[in-house]
């Protein structure tokens, strides 16, 4: 099953393979789409900058500059 077929699916189980992933959101909808841990199984080893994302420079001088507020 595709990421974009699995969007607003909910699974009992599922077996993701997030190393070929690209950006971010693939790879939160693959893991978020069954109900438990106990239901998810991860294929083989990946990057961790596949699920984390870093603040853009945007957003981060607006948090500077709330924070000065």
């Amino acid at each position: 099953m595709t990421t974009h077929k699995a969007q607003g699916e909910t699974m009992e189980s599922a077996i993701v393979d997030l190393q070929g992933c690209r950006g971010s959101e693939a790879p939160y909808v693959m893991v978020s789409r069954v109900k438990s841990l106990q239901g998810l199984l991860i294929l083989r080893p990946f990057a961790f900058s596949k699920i984390s994302c870093r603040n853009s420079q945007e957003l981060r001088l607006e948090l500077d500059r709330l924070d000065k507020i």
